[in-house]
């Protein structure tokens, strides 16, 4: 597992990946900064608010933590195997190792690699916003204190928003990271599952499936004429309602285990080694 994570460590992918969500972050901070700009303190939202997976603020930035999350976090090494069988490096490898042990390894690897990436640029914003932004501004509510208390829960962990906004900013930073992980695992499952698949395949088709998912969540919700439909498949959510929990949870399972598929696929083909 350790060779694998540092083989992904010297991946170019993995660098320009994690500057490309730096940037991103750092760009939120920036636009957000620049939005508020001679606002009394009063008027501007507490950090917990104005942090990027929030996105209260509508920054564009956000998109590479939801959107395009499941590209950028395939791009980092999902492809590996691939490219390690172009250049004829597994017949090597599977000399000294057993299939099943090095896939399923590295398919943890490239999980986890994806989830500290994501993970560690969501910290730098969560670093930021709390240093420059003050705390005495609007909190997530846009109510006062007192009335904040009060409130009807909504989500689930309502308590930990109300009392300790940081400690549920952590959380969902730590859920959108593990998203990324799953993802990772998914598209490296895909990429011992069809024979014909390439490095751009690999990174694309988890986000082409992701976006029909996506597309059909809206159909039946349209078609259910609900808001809340137990159906809503919300991913990048930051606030769950107890309704998207079951569907959120039902995608991210089949994302595991089709990529666990992929991988058992992947011991038994002979042409790869």
């Amino acid at each position: 597992m350790k060779f694998e994570i540092k083989k992904l460590l010297n991946r170019n992918e993995l660098c320009i990946a994690f500057l490309v969500l730096l940037i991103a972050v750092c760009g939120n901070f920036i636009y957000t900064l620049q939005l508020y700009k001679g606002f009394k303190y009063s008027d501007i939202h507490s950090p917990s608010n104005l942090y990027v997976l929030n996105n209260i603020t509508h920054s564009p930035t956000e998109l590479f933590f939801s959107l395009l999350l499941p590209l950028i976090s395939c791009y980092i090494g999902s492809s590996i195997a691939i490219e390690e069988h172009n250049n004829e490096i597994t017949p090597c490898i599977y000399t000294r190792i057993s299939r099943k042990k090095q896939l399923i390894k590295q398919g943890l690897a490239v999980a986890i690699i994806s989830c500290v990436v994501f993970f560690t640029a969501l910290l730098v914003n969560l670093l930021l916003v709390n240093l420059f932004i003050p705390k005495g501004g609007n909190n997530y509510y846009c109510l006062p204190e007192e009335t904040i208390l009060s409130s009807s829960n909504y989500c689930i962990f309502e308590d930990i928003l109300k009392y300790h906004p940081i400690l549920y900013m952590a959380l969902t930073m730590l859920y959108r990271g593990i998203v990324a992980g799953v993802f990772a695992w998914f598209g490296y499952g895909l990429s011992h599952m069809f024979k014909f698949f390439k490095k751009t395949h690999v990174i694309v088709a988890p986000f082409i499936i992701m976006t029909a998912f996506e597309i059909l969540s809206v159909i039946i919700e349209r078609l259910t004429n609900s808001t809340n439909a137990w159906t809503r498949i919300g991913l990048y959510s930051s606030t769950y309602t107890f309704k998207e929990v079951i569907p959120t949870l039902t995608l991210l399972g089949f994302f595991i285990i089709t990529g666990a598929i992929g991988i058992y696929i992947g011991t038994k083909r002979e042409d790869i080694y």
